[in-house]
């Protein structure tokens, strides 16, 4: 996994409703909307841009594997930074 990731307030704008996170992308109007794990991971990187540290809170508070966990984050991490909603470093 990469070995940091930050969000990039600058851009995107977000919006909490009905406990969901509705992500905008500034420059494309793209957007996400995040709920349960997501936004779980989302809210992981307000307190660490280290991958493996999320994984290991979301361990903690989810019955899941790992190696599942793991490739998860990646996954959904990977998106964040394809959508211009956070980088790695």
């Amino acid at each position: 996994m990469r070995t940091s990731i930050r969000k990039r307030p600058d851009k995107y704008l977000a919006a909490e409703i009905d406990g969901e996170l509705i992500l905008v992308q500034a420059d494309t109007g793209a957007f996400f909307s995040l709920a349960g794990t997501g936004l779980a991971i989302w809210r992981a990187l307000d307190h660490s841009n280290d991958p493996d540290a999320i994984v290991q809170s979301l361990l903690n508070s989810y019955d899941v594997g790992h190696d599942h966990c793991r490739r998860s984050v990646a996954q959904f991490t990977n998106r964040l930074v394809d959508a211009g909603f956070a980088e790695y470093s």
